[in-house]
């Protein structure tokens, strides 16, 4: 991937369920503003963090045909990750207000583009961190591998991911001081396991199977045709 002027974004093209998900969940609430949509938004939820968290663990171990010690470390943080996110979903999605859905119909906008009649997932790179992760890539992939600066890479994507799918999500609905504290026992929890995931599981792979992975995520660095 090389660097132009346009925003680089970490994307996913959204699975045929999801993408009807997203879409009902959204026209639901711009057909109907004033009206209670928690039925399509409880079947857009636990989808969207299942297929998440199978895009940012399970992808990448599939892709390098990963086995062994790493393997099971990274399934293992997927593992604790999503009990953290269900625990959450089931506490604080059942509630929410007329007006917490139009803030997650419009966070759910934020996230969602199109391009070549494909809805994606996404959200953007700061340029310093898009322009690093285009050479720390490439580098890997012709056989010159920084593992430092690779596991700053995959590590500011897992930030990335948590600040837009988790702490984004959650800014839309207004929480009480017991769900403030669980959210952010959650936040950490979930911090832990991706740095363990990453920092730990890579570093174990063989060499073929790290390029693999690093083939898997520079296909996910995507520039839309809108910016």
């Amino acid at each position: 991937m090389s660097m132009d002027d346009s925003t680089l974004h970490i994307a996913f093209e959204a699975s045929p369920s999801l993408q009807q998900s997203i879409e009902q969940f959204i026209d639901g609430m711009l057909a109907a503003p004033r009206r209670c949509h928690l039925e399509e938004l409880d079947a857009l939820v636990v989808p969207f963090v299942d297929e998440v968290l199978s895009v940012f663990f399970k992808g990448p171990l599939e892709a390098a045909k990963a086995k062994g010690p790493s393997a099971r470390l990274i399934l293992g943080a997927m593992k604790v990750i999503n009990r953290s996110a269900d625990s959450l979903i089931g506490r604080l999605m059942k509630n929410t207000t007329v007006d917490e859905q139009l803030a997650l119909a419009r966070y759910f906008c934020n996230l969602r583009r199109y391009q070549g009649g494909k809805l994606y997932v996404a959200y953007p790179l700061s340029p310093a961190m898009a322009e690093k992760a285009c050479l720390v890539f490439q580098a890997s992939l012709q056989g010159e591998e920084d593992m430092a600066g690779l596991l700053d890479v995959l590590q500011a994507i897992n930030d990335g991911a948590i600040t837009h799918f988790m702490d984004n999500s959650v800014a839309c609905l207004t929480l009480g001081r017991v769900n403030r504290a669980l959210v952010s026992a959650a936040r950490v929890t979930i911090c832990k396991a991706t740095a363990s995931a990453t920092h730990k599981g890579l570093p174990g792979m063989e060499a073929s199977a790290r390029k693999a992975v690093v083939h898997y995520f520079d296909q996910m660095l995507i520039r839309f045709d809108d910016g």
